[in-house]
């Protein structure tokens, strides 16, 4: 062909106005079949009308359907790699226009006369050492910048202890964190374990803490274990299944949009895609690394890496700027990606850090949808709700779990089902909401997508409702920290009790070297730290022994109103038992974890916060989560004079 060069050139043509032409149609008459198959119809449609382009083409020949489905693939990665590297936000501008319009009929808006809202993105599990060791090395060039140009601030945080998600937004959120002692406790009164990844426990506890108007109210909640009181909320576990469901109909509605953009999904895939195939190669690296080898890596954990850090990321995204377009009042999202691989690798090495650069992305491209779409100003506040540790699994100490050995000094303790990585609770909320969708608009594709994200998920339940023998001991680790409790006691037990019950049991616990100290109530109330070779009164501040057990933890003051606090919860254990600060600065943790949080030492109590520069913050407002909750919510409420993003 002598016009080949020609023809090759219009090809893109005809493609893009097939796509313009025939894709809205198409997607539209299967929108209930998208949303409950992970938009997999979306990635189809694309495919089948590349395929039609290359049937009118006498210079590209696409023999079936299969190869137009791979060849879409490539182009998205192309396209994916070339946009971002140009610093474009939009492939199709066309259709994010229309999904923007009609994304505006759903959800909350912006109030009558608001001029100025608050978005606040939150990296789970990022410490300030740990950010200011990612700003060196480059991986967020979009923060360096904001702190270079003086618009904003890079803070130190104290999230307190427990240092966990559902701890930290009960505080965030509310102003409250007194009913939530760590990832996982037992209730007394119900006899049974609860854990804060699944719904219903969430939901009673955010009942009990949920006094006022939370943080997000009028707002809106993306991807979370608690809804603040936010108006809007998808992907965030307490919200799941409501028994009185009155809001789901306008969220399923915005959850629907994803499934409509041409470019989002099929992005949201190939980035998942890519995030698998380098869990790959980094869990193959860490066979030859010696401090790697002592956490197993299998084929199930990469693939809810994936979806936790990529997909996620990009459904996160493409909701936030639907919401910044709308003009919320009030966003938050939790961008969890960085928390689930540094739990297997560590919280400063070069596999976790490289996943803020990604996010880093998202924060540039959002800076610039404020700017040229939003309808009102926001104020950008980028938190992190607790660090990570570098962290030695107890196992690798003594060859025994924490449950192995107090089972080996008490004798009974009640198995209970090991807690869940952190990312199962994420995936098992995008699993939630496509099944939400109703069984009446299910077909066998969608049956079979959904049977994929159950199997990655694993079926077992997230917490043990049975009833033991009334003398067995029942251990709740949440990362280095856990709760200790004696099954079927109606109130905590004072040590004496404990002693009495269970004789050796506290002091083999406070002289293992994996065990940092161990918490228990004296016969007055009063709350007791107990350490190898002394012991601490917390209330009084009186020591008996050789050395004071609170001094590797440095600010006695603040640790002691923190654990004396933890220890008066309602739902604490008898004991509490917190893992050792090792010479190197690792802490010793009950979980198979490189990286850990929950309890004390290290960076896992210091978060980092990015603040606007004009706010003046004090270091009064960055002390806990309670005092960080009124700090926001006085900018929200009287707005501010700062610099607009």
């Amino acid at each position: 062909m002598r016009w080949w060069w020609l023809t090759a050139a219009l090809l893109p043509v005809e493609f893009g106005l097939l796509l313009l032409l025939l894709r809205p149609l198409l997607v539209l008459a299967t929108l209930p079949l998208n949303a409950a198959t992970l938009g997999l119809p979306t990635l189809l449609f694309n495919g089948f009308i590349l395929y039609l382009t290359a049937a009118t083409s006498r210079v590209v020949n696409i023999d079936n359907l299969g190869y137009a489905f791979l060849g879409l693939v490539v182009m998205t990665a192309v396209n994916g790699a070339v946009t971002g590297w140009l610093g474009i936000d939009d492939v199709y501008p066309f259709f994010q226009t229309i999904l923007r319009r009609v994304g505006r009929r759903y959800g909350p808006r912006a109030r009558p006369g608001q001029v100025r809202g608050l978005l606040i993105l939150q990296v789970d599990g990022l410490s300030w050492r740990s950010c200011e060791r990612a700003l060196r090395r480059g991986r967020m060039p979009t923060v360096a910048g904001l702190r270079a140009l003086g618009t904003h601030r890079l803070h130190r945080w104290h999230c307190g202890v427990p240092s966990n998600t559902p701890a930290v937004q009960c505080g965030l959120f509310y102003g409250a964190r007194t009913r939530l002692p760590g990832y996982r406790w037992y209730d007394r009164r119900r006899r049974r374990v609860l854990v804060a990844s699944r719904a219903e426990d969430l939901r009673d506890v955010e009942a009990e803490v949920a006094g006022g108007a939370g943080l997000l109210a009028g707002g809106s909640c993306i991807n979370s274990l608690l809804s603040g009181g936010a108006a809007k909320r998808l992907m965030t576990l307490s919200a799941l299944r409501e028994p009185n469901d009155r809001r789901r109909p306008d969220e399923r509605a915005d959850f629907s949009l994803f499934w409509l953009s041409p470019f989002a999904y099929t992005s949201a895939v190939s980035s998942a895609l890519w995030d698998f195939l380098t869990a790959l190669s980094w869990n193959a690296q860490a066979r030859f690394h010696p401090r790697k080898r002592v956490i197993r890596r299998s084929l199930r954990q990469a693939a809810m890496r994936a979806v936790g850090n990529a997909f996620l990321r990009e459904t996160s995204h493409f909701w936030l700027a639907q919401d910044v377009v709308r003009g919320v009042p009030v966003i938050y999202s939790n961008f969890v990606g960085y928390d689930e691989v540094a739990h297997h690798a560590g919280p400063d090495t070069d596999e976790a850090l490289a996943t803020l650069t990604g996010f880093d992305r998202k924060l540039q491209k959002l800076r610039r949808l404020v700017r040229d779409a939003a309808p009102i100003d926001y104020d950008l506040v980028v938190l992190a709700d607790h660090g990570q540790s570098m962290s030695l699994p107890l196992r690798t100490i003594g060859g025994e779990t924490l449950e192995d050995l107090v089972a080996r000094l008490a004798g009974r303790v009640r198995p209970v089902l090991p807690p869940r990585d952190s990312e199962a609770a994420y995936v098992g909320a995008l699993l939630a909401e496509l099944r939400d969708e109703g069984s009446d608009r299910r077909s066998w594709l969608a049956f079979q997508s959904r049977l994929t994200l159950e199997r990655l998920r694993d079926d077992e339940p997230d917490h043990d409702a049975g009833v033991g023998e009334g003398t067995s001991l029942i251990v709740c680790v949440s990362g280095g920290l856990a709760h200790i409790y004696r099954e079927g006691a109606p109130r905590p037990l004072r040590l004496a009790e404990v002693s009495s019950l269970y004789p050796g049991l506290v002091e083999g616990l406070a002289c293992h070297a994996g065990i940092g100290f161990v918490l228990a109530r004296d016969d007055d109330g009063s709350a007791l730290m107990i350490g190898r070779d002394g012991v601490r009164n917390l209330d009084s501040g009186e020591l008996r022994g050789e050395s004071d057990p609170l001094a590797p933890y440095w600010d006695e003051r603040r640790w002691t109103g923190e654990l004396s606090a933890l220890l008066s919860h309602p739902h604490a254990g008898d004991l509490i038992v917190n893992g050792a600060l090792l010479p190197d600065r690792r802490v010793v943790v009950f979980e198979e974890q490189l990286g850990s949080h929950g309890g004390l030492g290290g960076p896992q109590t210091e978060p980092f916060i990015l603040l606007p520069a004009a706010w003046r913050t004090r270091s009064e407002d960055l002390s806990s989560p309670e005092a960080l909750h009124a700090h926001l919510k006085a900018r929200l409420a009287g707005g501010s004079a700062s610099t607009p993003i």
